[in-house]
């Protein structure tokens, strides 16, 4: 008799204790944004910038080379873009040149736009298997990188692809 009512009395726990629910989770806040792949670089007059600090803010990265025909042709239509989009500042367009020539190739091209340097272990442009260059990385306001593109292109390209970013 002891073992059935013990038996009954385990059921009966069983029972109660898989009807009863778990609280509810507390909610919690969405996660704040974050940029992707964040990074610190100097501009050319060695100030430093950090990627996260314009987070809310579409950005268009440019990686190139100052020996590079094709990057070199690009700049005219990054200037564009840059010059419809800085009254605005709905867009930053940035730069990031890979090892020597720099400051050169901005004087010489007249470009417009705001220029990084990679490090000597172009620890940049790895985070961005950039393999080729010009390779334009297109970042929305949420941080996320929407598209990359490793080949140099025009002003109507470079449009379309920003306003996916806008």
């Amino acid at each position: 008799m002891k073992k059935t009512i013990f038996i009954f009395l385990v059921v009966l726990i069983l029972e109660v204790g898989g009807c009863i629910q778990n609280p509810s989770p507390t909610p919690t806040s969405s996660p704040k944004p974050i940029v992707e792949k964040d990074f610190t670089l100097p501009d050319i007059q060695g100030n430093p910038f950090t990627l996260s600090d314009h987070l809310g803010e579409p950005i268009l990265l440019c990686f190139f080379m100052a020996d590079c025909p094709a990057c070199q042709n690009e700049v005219p239509h990054l200037n564009a873009i840059q010059k419809k989009y800085q009254q605005s500042q709905q867009l930053l367009v940035i730069g990031i040149g890979i090892r020597s020539g720099i400051p050169e190739f901005i004087q010489t091209y007249r470009v417009e736009y705001l220029v990084l340097r990679d490090d000597e272990q172009e620890t940049v442009s790895d985070l961005y298997g950039v393999s080729s260059v010009p390779h334009n990385v297109f970042i929305n306001r949420q941080g996320q990188i929407v598209r990359q593109i490793a080949k140099s292109l025009t002003t109507t390209e470079l449009e379309n692809y920003v306003k996916e970013i806008l």
